[in-house]
């Protein structure tokens, strides 16, 4: 915990309730209206209005600040703001000081000074603090009444911004050189929220911790900065949903395509995506097309199970779908592209015909897959399997077997339901 400085010794020895400042702010700093910010549903531009209201010693946007800093059990940022407003003899916190000094003599005659002691004196100090400016200048709302549906929103906006401040930080595609700088834990914690794919209540932390580091050119910052522009971030479970971080796809694709180039894989997919979206791109439509093939191509080289299926699904060439869907099935295990695979070997679509083969990779799924309401391949794989006995494809024909499979199949299925249904 911050230690406390001279002037809050100073204060609470005098342990008085100075008078109203007629100045509520510093002249070159005007405070943020919380209900403007409200309005626009920009939290977060209100949290980082706060911030910027900190070296203008600006009382209001500091005590707002050290309200939440107490709430959100951030007790050396508390200790640091209400240093400040001390030394700035602010009103609303020689009032806390007040309490937080009795406060602090019962702890001494106590014999200790444990943090939850100290969070306990805190959050004591500040209700009473809050009742008696209140009662002493009620035509300034005091901050326990001035949020009040809003205050769980406005304190997780204020987890999600400790101690900063929006960073100016642009890329150009040659303004920023790449040298991997980020520690490997936050890297590996970046991964997971990305493959997670959830809104995490702390996306908007993750999204400034990855921009300091995007700005000193980390290719993996990089992409999640540009990954988190390109979707925005809103809070989870407030009602409505406030919007954190906008979507803006223009300023996303600079940070992708420069994290796509340095060989991030997850970028190549995600410029794709944002050159798909942002149509206000001074491009035709024929140079935007070449351009997210670009990305995706170069995601695909990398095995990249979104580019490989793109590629798959719209390329104009069977040779060339053949292949990438051979690499689907062969990099992922998947049984639906497995039984895809053997579709195209019976036909001879983009390969030589191969009914064997087919048959084959029909067996296989129909042996290593099984029932289950959430998964078809099983079942796909059955019709698949039967239809090659049946008819002789690829195999001697067997329409015994094939009954026996089918049977067992609809004898499994009743099973699933009779279960699913209890």
């Amino acid at each position: 915990m911050a230690n406390f400085s001279p002037q809050l010794y100073k204060a609470a020895s005098q342990a008085e309730v100075l008078p109203v400042s007629k100045e509520r702010s510093s002249a070159a700093f005007e405070s943020p209206v919380f209900e403007e910010y409200l309005a626009k549903n920009d939290i977060a531009g209100y949290m980082t209005a706060l911030w910027k209201g900190v070296p203008a010693r600006d009382a209001e946007s500091m005590r707002v600040l050290f309200y939440l800093s107490v709430k959100a059990e951030e007790l050396d940022n508390a200790a640091d703001l209400l240093d400040m407003l001390l030394d700035m003899e602010d009103e609303y916190a020689v009032c806390f000081w007040h309490f937080m000094d009795i406060q602090y003599e019962m702890m001494e005659k106590g014999g200790t000074r444990d943090m939850d002691q100290m969070l306990s004196a805190f959050k004591l100090s500040l209700v009473l603090g809050d009742a008696t400016y209140l009662d002493a200048y009620p035509d300034y709302p005091s901050l326990l009444h001035r949020f009040g549906d809003h205050e769980n929103t406005l304190l997780r906006a204020y987890i999600n911004n400790v101690g900063r401040e929006e960073p100016e930080v642009s890329v150009q595609s040659s303004a920023i050189s790449v040298q991997p700088c980020a520690p490997e834990d936050k890297k590996e914690y970046w991964r997971s929220l990305y493959r997670r794919s959830d809104c995490s209540s702390n996306q908007i932390g993750i999204y400034h911790d990855a921009k300091a580091y995007a700005g000193k050119g980390d290719p993996y910052a990089m992409f999640i900065v540009g990954y988190l522009l390109n979707r925005g971030i809103k809070t989870k479970y407030s009602n409505p949903n406030v919007t954190l971080l906008e979507v803006d796809h223009q300023k996303a694709l600079p940070w992708l395509k420069q994290a796509a180039e340095a060989g991030i894989v997850e970028a190549c997919w995600e410029t794709a995506c944002a050159l798909s979206e942002a149509w206000y791109v001074p491009q035709t439509d024929e140079n935007r097309l070449e351009e997210k093939l670009k990305y995706i191509r170069m995601g695909a080289d990398q095995d990249d199970p979104d580019c490989l299926e793109w590629l798959y699904k719209y390329s104009k060439d069977e040779h060339e779908q053949f292949k990438y869907l051979v690499r689907l099935a062969d990099k992922y295990k998947t049984h639906e592209y497995t039984l895809e695979l053997a579709k195209w070997y019976e036909e001879g679509k983009g390969c030589e015909k191969d009914e064997k083969k087919a048959f084959e990779l029909a067996e296989y799924v129909y042996k290593h897959s099984s029932i289950s309401p959430y998964d078809s391949s099983y079942e796909n794989a059955v019709r698949l399997l039967c239809r090659y006995l049946r008819n002789g494809i690829g195999c001697e024909p067997d329409p015994s077997r094939a009954a026996d499979i089918r049977s067992s199949y609809e004898s499994e299925e009743e099973d699933m339901m009779e279960l699913l249904s209890r």
